[in-house]
């Protein structure tokens, strides 16, 4: 079974960023909230989604004390955490050029035709 983890990077109103980690328990508790969805349609309220998940991620490990109202209060935005950039990321390298010498093993006459 795969793993659900979703990272963001949450900003707030004074200053301070954060970097949360939200899971399968952070998930199980937004389906339940009068105000939540299944996950499977968390895009059709999408930044209070996300808002809910970085805040009961960061709630449950300790990084806030603010309630669910204030937090969001404060929140400027909660993001995707972004990836760290590497050379060649996203890019076709396409074919090789061609080379003198052949990958082929073969090493005699093909057998049918």
């Amino acid at each position: 079974m795969a793993t659900l983890l979703l990272e963001f990077q949450v900003e707030m109103e004074d200053g301070t960023t954060h970097e949360v980690v939200a899971d399968q328990r952070d998930v199980a508790k937004w389906e339940v909230q009068e105000f939540g969805c299944p996950f499977d349609d968390i895009h059709s309220r999408v930044h209070l989604g996300y808002r809910w998940l970085a805040w009961s991620a960061m709630t449950r490990r300790g990084m806030t004390g603010l309630s669910w109202p204030d937090f969001d209060a404060q929140c400027i935005e909660v993001v995707d955490k972004p990836e760290p950039d590497e050379p060649g990321d996203g890019l076709d390298p396409g074919q090789p050029a061609p080379s003198d010498t052949t990958s082929s093993r073969s090493r005699g006459a093909r057998a049918s035709r």
